[in-house]
């Protein structure tokens, strides 16, 4: 990065060992002296010297997170809002010197944390700034160690997972009809025909319907996934436009028509409903779990496995395998 000017004088910011090395920042009050120390430095680098500067690290808590977001954290599709999350972390956590950042502090603040935030919030935060320090080892930019890797995350409850029934959907896509945007309507039925999440649905275009398929791209997992769908809805689709994006921003009448037949839905699942009422239905109705997987895009089965107790044979031979289930009881 070279030499620049900041308030204090002249700043040296270089990567003597090359970028995936250790970083040498320091200020001189005189230009000439920064350059000479730059010239210095990078020549010992340079012969595979050993450079004084770098026995000691002096990068903050802050300066970690800048650096994975410089090398990695940019490549992220949550790029902007993990790295504001990891600073505002950071500053919470007083940006300490990241070589005397321990356990058993995130341990206390962890504690300090949870008397206002959800366990969840806490587990997101520890599973960011377990990632910041796993990819700069993997970058060979933090021959530290990684103070979180052996703290387990809170224990939490699972989550009720809210699914519509075929009443409150059919009551639900007639209001849409009558009383919404055609857009709103015909984002609900493709959630609900495949399972879909609402900004996926929202963002199709026209060129991803074909062949009575719908091609889903810029999914949350980067990959590309494709579910077919009715042929009579393929057509209704293909009618309203030919080339670009199909539907407009449609979240808000969507919250609103919930909110007017009085829907009750858990707390943080109003448009994610719909996915996992395709989910459930399609167990209920005797879907296998393993192609449910690769619908909805999952990773790891241990996702979809959520939705295992809806299929119709789950787990019967409790009833009959059980001890007593040869005796008259």
């Amino acid at each position: 990065m070279g030499i620049k000017r900041v308030k204090t004088g002249w700043q040296v910011d270089c990567w003597p060992k090359g970028r995936y090395g250790p970083r040498v920042r320091r200020t001189f009050k005189q230009q000439a002296s920064a350059k000479r120390f730059e010239a210095k430095i990078m020549g010992l680098g340079a012969s595979g010297e050993d450079i004084p500067e770098l026995r000691r690290d002096k990068r903050r808590l802050r300066d970690l997170v800048e650096q994975w977001y410089e090398h990695h954290g940019h490549t992220l599709k949550s790029a902007p809002d993990r790295v504001r999350s990891l600073r505002k972390l950071t500053d919470a956590l007083g940006n300490p010197l990241a070589t005397k950042f321990t356990a058993q502090q995130w341990v206390e603040y962890r504690s300090e944390r949870l008397k206002e935030v959800k366990p969840n919030t806490i587990n997101h935060e520890h599973t960011y700034l377990k990632a910041v320090f796993s990819e700069l080892e993997r970058l060979s930019l933090w021959p530290h160690g990684n103070p979180m890797q052996k703290i387990r995350k809170v224990r939490t409850d699972e989550t009720e997972k809210g699914y519509l029934d075929q009443e409150q959907i059919t009551l639900l896509l007639d209001h849409l009809r009558l009383h919404e945007t055609e857009d709103c309507y015909f984002i609900t039925v493709i959630c609900l025909s495949t399972g879909a999440r609402w900004s996926e649905a929202q963002s199709l275009r026209a060129e991803n319907v074909r062949n009575d398929r719908i091609v889903f791209v810029g999914t949350k997992s980067g990959k590309t996934r494709t579910v077919p769908i009715a042929p009579s809805l393929a057509k209704q689709l293909r009618q309203r436009r030919k080339i670009g994006r199909l539907f407009g921003n449609r979240y808000k009448a969507f919250a609103r028509a919930i909110k007017t037949l009085r829907i009750e839905l858990p707390e943080g699942q109003l448009t994610h409903v719909l996915r996992h009422t395709f989910a459930s239905h399609f167990m209920m109705n005797g879907g296998n779990i393993l192609v449910l997987q690769q619908i909805l895009g999952h990773q790891s089965i241990t996702m979809t496995m959520r939705y295992a107790h809806f299929a119709p044979d789950h787990l019967e031979e409790a009833a009959k395998l059980n001890p007593l289930a040869m005796s008259t009881l």
